[in-house]
């Protein structure tokens, strides 16, 4: 996925109708957003809010309730510094993956998941065998009986549901049917889901694709410190889809 560059922002979440300078489309989730913009809702009865992140790492939310209220609309601010070339494609990149799914995923809404669930983004490489072998938070779950949901991104896999797992070691592993996204959850013998997992798993080949996903964690850790709420897990799974869909795309020019 080639990202057009640009110091734009990105609407993360919209709720109500809203419109650049009054004009317009109506923004919606995944848009970009020019610093300085003059964002204005609609002009009927109820609750407005819409959050927009900038590539300098600002984190803006605005929010309105009643016509009087929201009559003045809202200025996005302007960038404190020039962002760096890297930040202003991965925002650009994660917003191209949001607005690919409006139709399924309208408004902006994400896929709900459970208070108590961690959540995590991975990247693994498949071996001969086309098994992967998953630590991180699964790692850190006691010794046990468990059973895990796969769920592939590829609708020509089936989905699995219900596995038996015995973890007994650090590490799992699991044998997959070919490289891909798999939405992955691991649940105890309570019955409680305790990981929620992304994984792309990648052929060894496909590794040079994937060096900067450990950059982009580190800026929005980074940004979550200087602007708290940064929506660092939805983020991260977008912009992996991203670098999956570069991976896949032959000539695809590759992130920064």
């Amino acid at each position: 996925m080639q990202a057009k560059r640009s110091n734009a922002g990105l609407a993360w979440q919209v709720q109500g109708v809203w419109h650049v300078g009054g004009k317009g489309k109506p923004i919606r989730t995944g848009d970009a957003i020019a610093p300085a913009s003059l964002l204005q809702p609609s002009d009927t009865a109820g609750d407005h809010s819409i959050t927009v992140l900038l590539p300098d790492g600002q984190r803006v939310l605005y929010e309105c309730f009643t016509v009087a209220d929201c009559v003045r609309g809202f200025r996005v601010p302007s960038l404190i510094h020039t962002p760096d070339a890297f930040a202003i494609e991965m925002l650009a990149r994660i917003g191209a993956v949001l607005s690919s799914k409006r139709a399924t995923e309208p408004n902006g809404q994400h896929n709900a998941h459970a208070t108590q669930t961690s959540r995590q983004e991975a990247i693994e490489v498949l071996d001969a065998a086309n098994r992967v072998h998953v630590a991180g938070l699964i790692g850190g779950l006691p010794k046990g009986h468990y059973t895990y949901d796969l769920r592939p991104f590829d609708p020509t896999h089936p989905s699995q549901f219900h596995v038996a797992l015995e973890k007994t070691a650090p590490s799992i592993a699991l044998t997959l049917p070919a490289a891909g996204l798999y939405n992955l959850t691991i649940t105890d013998a309570l019955n409680t889901p305790r990981v929620d997992l992304l994984l792309a798993a990648i052929q060894p080949a496909e590794s040079v694709h994937f060096q900067s996903f450990n950059r982009a964690r580190e800026t929005m850790e980074k940004w979550n410190d200087d602007y708290a709420g940064w929506p660092i897990d939805d983020f991260l799974r977008a912009y992996l889809e991203s670098l999956m869909q570069s991976a896949k795309t032959p000539g695809a020019g590759k992130p920064h």
